[in-house]
């Protein structure tokens, strides 16, 4: 089916303009309120308001009351003449004095004579007798405008110096001594209501999106309805958001807005809401007409993964028909630049993050490894408890999005990752009938939802050419180079981004290269819940590129190179064997597979335990990075040897305790930032291992000892975070980073003195 492009173009936000038009069923509510003006009891001037927030759909109601007013009657009659008076055209209060008198004398001039306007005429000859209801408002009209000018009167009081508009001097000083024959402005108002009251007709004058001026001319518009444009067969419809135009005229009049308005508005009328099942009806329509457009079937739609988009992302989150079509301009947006093979369902959900908290959207294209499960990820979610992980994802998600919308933003976290939603307890949010390999969820396609932006410092050709040009040797140089620069990160994940690319031939080459970098970079970012390094970052684009080779050969290309680095790639490797293991436990629940033989996944990993336990006899690894996953590893296959060797190390004197705290806490920083924040302290797992009422003693005599001082600067201050949270009438978990600072430079002082 070929993509329709008829369809394509983006919904403007203009309002509809006739009844067929209409969408949700206004115009019956439009036609009625259109009756009122015509046929208002009475000769007195009546003044309806229309209440609606932006976005609302004003305008379009607006529209409807204008063609039911200008209708004809049954008998033929032409219905009320209608002034749709725009304020906003005009800057000072002289200006719109001016043009509303002469809109208005131009539908009186219509009405009566139907070939003629007043104010083409009124500073010229008259051609001809003219009824008295038009001498009579030109006189007003003159009186207003030159002997007190336009200001002068909506102020209620005259202003000496008014600029008179721009008639010319002869002209304004005919007019001037017309008006001063004519009398004072009172008596000309009140000959023009005498005759207006004779007068065969009515006239609506229509102001709309009052609520759109500044304040000042809130007030003009407001006054001018108030008190000199308030005349017998006049009705006025005015449309405004209620709460913006009370603040106005509350800030501008030094009163209650409130009650002003009510001096003012005798009939309000509040714009009836659109029914969530109007609204979703037009919603759907909309994104079918898309769906259709963009040459998706049916059976590319997983109804289920479908039904469960529409409860979390559309469901009751628009408002106005306004939301709705700046929704579907944001869908057909990202439907045309996404690759054609992404999931409707999965680009139509972050349609809705993209609108309504677009940091959430920034942060799920940063967080893949968390969130599709792929390597590190398994080391901040998988052995952890559910409730611990969904208050992790919560405190997380609620620092970057309003809080009115965090609970939400975890549900559609939850909704769009199955596997996020099995680790934090809310599996009632997994919805899809069938696994789609193009599914945002899946590590191998989540790449292709998102724009990716070349990091600072990183050229796209020398990606390109690490990808597809150079040789093993070369590849390898530039990593190298990258590493010593601090840049290894940016480059491997730029890399990662577009290993789709890879040409066909090419995935060993790289892979013995990528395998051969580990180790070359010591380069770490923190993140809560998503920390990195250059190592994790080259075993991510490893796994990719080991699902295209298959086991046997990954397998063999991971033997060899183990062998050419003479087993330095070994511990760097860790983490990709403790993901491959979470992956046998889980069954591959998440869309992380095992990516090497069964056999070899255990093989591999109990070598590393045998040698962990080699080189834990020669020394504390708590103090070498390198080793922090291979503990982590130890700990799950050989839990006895861990705790073992842990309690060896944390009682032997300060600073083998201030190594292994260390060890354990979550970091937690800024977004956008690798500056720590706070940490956060399993104290039973430490009590299993060290005595908590002993920690504080150790630690003194390291201080003494100055052995304490010479572990690294994280460590020394992982210790001092510990020991605030240690204290006797200290129960917490978690310690901020500058508190650990504070007691640090304390230390170091008595240090010093001693």
């Amino acid at each position: 089916m070929a993509l329709d492009k008829s369809n394509l173009s983006l919904a403007t936000d203009t309002p509809i303009k006739a009844r067929e038009q209409d969408l949700i069923g206004r115009t019956p509510f439009a036609e009625r309120l259109a009756d009122i003006l015509k046929s208002a009891a009475g000769p007195e001037s009546l003044v309806i308001g229309l209440y609606g927030p932006w976005g609302s759909g004003k305008t379009s109601v607006i529209n409807l009351v204008e063609n039911a007013l200008s209708r004809k009657d049954d008998d033929g009659k032409a219905g009320v003449s209608v002034v749709r008076f725009e304020p906003w055209n005009y800057l000072t209060s002289e200006q719109l004095l001016a043009q509303f008198l002469k809109e208005v004398g131009s539908a009186l001039d219509k009405d009566v004579h139907g070939r003629r306007t007043l104010f083409g005429k009124l500073f010229g000859k008259l051609c001809g007798k003219r009824p008295e209801v038009l001498n009579a408002f030109a006189a007003y009209s003159e009186a207003l405008l030159i002997t007190a000018g336009a200001a002068a009167s909506l102020a209620g009081a005259p202003l000496a110096g008014v600029a008179v508009p721009a008639f010319g001097k002869r002209l304004a000083s005919r007019l001037r001594k017309s008006a001063e024959r004519a009398g004072s402005v009172s008596s000309k108002k009140q000959r023009l209501e005498e005759e207006l009251l004779k007068f065969d007709g009515r006239v609506v004058v229509i102001i709309d999106d009052i609520d759109r001026l500044p304040n000042d001319q809130v007030r003009m518009v407001f006054q001018l309805v108030a008190s000199l444009a308030k005349l017998p067969k006049i009705n006025y419809l005015l449309s405004f958001d209620e709460e913006v135009v009370t603040r106005a005229l509350s800030e501008v009049q030094n009163c209650d807005g409130a009650e002003y308005l009510e001096k003012v508005v005798q009939v309000p009328v509040h714009l009836p809401s659109i029914s969530s099942g109007d609204l979703e009806r037009v919603l759907l329509k909309d994104i079918n007409a898309i769906f259709k457009s963009f040459a998706y079937r049916l059976e590319d739609l997983d109804d289920k993964r479908w039904n469960g988009v529409r409860l979390t992302f559309l469901n009751n989150r628009f408002f106005t028909i306004r939301e709705v079509r700046r929704f579907t301009n944001a869908l057909k947006a990202k439907l045309s630049i996404l690759p054609r093979f992404c999931c409707f369902e999965d680009v139509a959900a972050l349609a809705v993050l993209e609108l309504k908290v677009p940091k959430l959207v920034d942060w799920i294209r940063v967080h893949k490894d968390l969130l599709c499960g792929t390597i590190g990820s398994s080391l901040y979610m998988n052995n952890m408890d559910p409730k611990d992980n969904l208050a992790n994802l919560e405190e997380l998600i609620s620092r970057i999005v309003p809080r009115s919308e965090a609970k939400w933003a975890v549900e559609a976290v939850c909704r769009l990752f199955p596997r996020v939603a099995n680790k934090t307890g809310m599996s009632h949010c997994v919805s899809y009938s069938r696994e789609s390999l193009n599914a945002i969820w899946r590590a191998d396609s989540f790449d292709q939802y998102f724009h990716s932006n070349m990091p600072d410092g990183i050229d796209v050709h020398e990606v390109q050419d690490a990808l597809n040009v150079s040789d093993g040797g070369v590849l390898l140089d530039d990593l190298r180079r990258h590493a010593e620069a601090g840049s290894m990160i940016d480059f491997v994940s730029a890399m990662r981004a577009r290993v789709s690319t890879l040409e066909e031939g090419r995935a060993e080459i790289v892979t013995k290269a990528y395998l051969l970098a580990l180790g070359l970079s010591k380069e770490k970012r923190y993140a809560p819940l998503a920390s990195t390094s250059a190592d994790l970052e080259l075993l991510r684009l490893i796994e990719l590129l080991f699902k295209q080779l298959g086991p046997a050969k990954s397998d063999e290309i991971l033997r060899a190179s183990v062998d050419e680095s003479k087993g330095r790639i070994v511990y760097p490797l860790v983490p990709f064997l403790i993901s491959q293991l979470n992956s046998l436990n889980d069954g591959g629940n998440g869309g992380c597979k095992t990516l090497l033989p069964e056999g070899d996944i255990f093989e591999l990993s109990d070598a590393v335990c045998a040698r962990v336990g080699e080189d834990a006899a020669a020394r504390n690894l708590f103090l070498d990075d390198e080793c922090h996953y291979a503990l982590i590893l130890l700990k799950e296959r050989k839990p006895n040897e861990f705790m073992a060797y842990a309690k060896r190390i944390a009682n032997a004197d300060g600073a083998g305790c201030a190594s292994f705290l260390s060890f354990g806490p979550k970091r937690y920083t800024l977004l956008g930032s690798d500056e720590v924040t706070s940490f956060s302290f399993d104290k039973t797992a430490v009590a299993k291992v060290v005595e908590l009422a002993k920690v504080d003693g150790l630690l003194a005599e390291a201080r003494t000892d100055g052995s304490f001082f010479e572990l690294p600067e994280d460590c020394q201050l992982v210790a001092a975070a510990f020991c605030a949270s240690n204290r006797d009438d200290d129960d917490r978990n978690e310690v901020s980073a500058e508190e650990a600072g504070k007691l640090l430079a304390h230390w170091r002082r008595n240090s010093r003195r001693a």
